[in-house]
């Protein structure tokens, strides 16, 4: 089986007891094997060949890969949204800050796509993650409607098509090119309710002060 190696969560759990540091080997293999084959593909006995452990050492963590996918999609979601939270606590500007984020979560995606693989599988996998979805996106999208910008009712519907959005980006473009990155921000804005030439404009200008020279 050809799948990378992450580091993630055993760099979190480095210097900390056995158990912590085994589990965080667990963690790791599972976003790579779950990204190489696919949830449901996946073999318990994948996992653990890939983080060289007895496969009798799983069951000391977990019941199932259903717990285990649960625990990665955890872990992923806040190390992607922790970062992307800090950079937007400057703005306020809605349509701003739903661009910025889509595009740093799309560059992230470029540097290691299968973090985001992983995660929007697990949407249809791990009930917990699509009501953390909604209320993940709702604060800018309601602040979006207050201030006039957005025309739209939050509801799990308008999720799915946003991370539609972003899923249909990764497979027209693993390399997850700025075009594509800019192309689907702007799609966003439009299904957000603002004009194609609003889109174009906000899109061009956070790029241009807030990307052009940094990547994620």
């Amino acid at each position: 089986m050809n799948s990378s190696v992450h580091h993630l969560f055993r760099e979190q759990t480095a210097g900390k007891k056995k158990r912590e540091r085994t589990r965080g080997a667990l963690l790791d293999s599972a976003i790579s094997v779950f990204a190489s084959k696919g949830y449901a593909a996946t073999k318990i006995t994948d996992i653990t060949n890939h983080a060289e452990l007895a496969n009798g050492t799983f069951y000391n963590y977990y019941d199932d890969k259903d717990a285990l996918l649960h625990d990665v999609a955890i872990g992923l979601a806040v190390e992607i949204t922790s970062g992307i939270d800090a950079e937007l606590q400057a703005l306020i500007h809605a349509p701003t800050r739903v661009t910025l984020a889509t595009a740093r979560c799309l560059q992230i995606a470029r540097q290691k796509p299968e973090w985001l693989r992983v995660l929007l599988e697990s949407l249809f996998v791990v009930p917990e993650m699509q009501s953390a979805a909604v209320k993940y996106l709702r604060q800018d999208l309601e602040l979006g409607i207050e201030q006039g910008h957005f025309t739209i009712e939050i509801n799990l519907l308008l999720v799915n098509q946003i991370l539609s959005l972003i899923r249909t980006a990764a497979i027209v473009d693993p390399q997850m090119s700025d075009i594509t990155i800019q192309r689907t921000c702007e799609g966003l804005l439009r299904l957000l309710g603002l004009s194609s030439k609003k889109s174009a404009n906000l899109v061009a200008r956070v790029f241009k002060v807030h990307l052009e020279h940094c990547d994620a």
